[in-house]
């Protein structure tokens, strides 16, 4: 019976065929990062990154009033209809799907 077995795991091990595997490459992802900078004049704010990482592949853009819909883009312009504080947010991400949020507070004035 030891036998048997034996030469079952010698036939398995040697009857076995040499193979390769494909050599595949993967993405090196740097988290996203950034500042936000503004320049304001009156009501518009003109917004951008500042300092991004490498990686960076789209940015989606909130502007702190419940009247704006989101834009995308590393730059970007935005009207406020009337004075005050707002908190800036734009959402980073990289090849990979990975995010990251920029915030900052800006104050417009007329």
């Amino acid at each position: 019976m030891k036998t048997i077995l034996l030469f079952c795991m010698l036939t398995a091990l040697l009857g076995c065929e040499s193979f390769t595997l494909e050599r595949r490459s993967f993405a090196n992802c740097i988290p996203p990062s950034a500042t936000i900078g503004a320049t304001i004049n009156r009501l518009q704010a003109d917004l951008f990154l500042q300092n991004p990482s490498a990686d960076i592949r789209s940015v989606s853009w909130d502007f702190g009033d419940t009247r704006a819909l989101p834009q995308t883009g590393v730059k970007t312009a935005y009207s406020y209809d009337k004075a005050g504080t707002y908190v800036i947010k734009a959402i980073l991400t990289n090849s990979c799907s990975q995010t990251a949020l920029a915030t900052r507070s800006i104050t417009v004035n007329n």
